[in-house]
């Protein structure tokens, strides 16, 4: 499996949490990892390691959003969106083996997929004024 598609994996599962109530979480992160096809054990290690990563450092990532999206807090985000920029800054922030512009174009690309016309430049903006703040 590509990183893509772990990726997008990734996105479909942090998107999913957002309709869930905090004990119910983990048992829907099993059901859907249960059911991910063509995936081999480093594929799952990846995948895990992103999501407990995501969640685990949920508040700083959303502090980050709201810091860096102009206009926009994290309560008024499309569910979309934010999963995507959930995962890109836990990349950008978190995962020093993956550069900052694999990050930032798997979450245009992720929103190219999944969300509206207009998202993949408010997306990309974000991302980019964080990476350019924190250099």
């Amino acid at each position: 499996m590509s990183r893509r598609t772990a990726r997008e994996h990734i996105f479909k599962i942090i998107f999913q949490t957002e309709f869930y109530k905090e004990e119910e979480i983990d048992e829907a992160i099993d059901i859907y990892k249960e059911n991910i096809e063509n995936a081999n054990e480093a594929d799952m290690k990846f995948i895990k390691n992103e999501i407990k990563g995501i969640m685990e450092n949920k508040r700083v990532i959303d502090d980050t959003i709201n810091r860096y999206a102009e206009g926009w807090e994290v309560s008024r985000i499309a569910k979309v969106d934010l999963a995507v920029l959930r995962l890109a800054i836990y990349e950008i922030l978190y995962a020093d083996d993956i550069p900052n512009k694999v990050a930032i174009n798997e979450a245009v690309e992720l929103t190219k997929t999944f969300s509206s016309e207009k998202a993949p430049s408010f997306i990309n903006g974000v991302l980019g004024r964080i990476v350019s703040n924190s250099l």
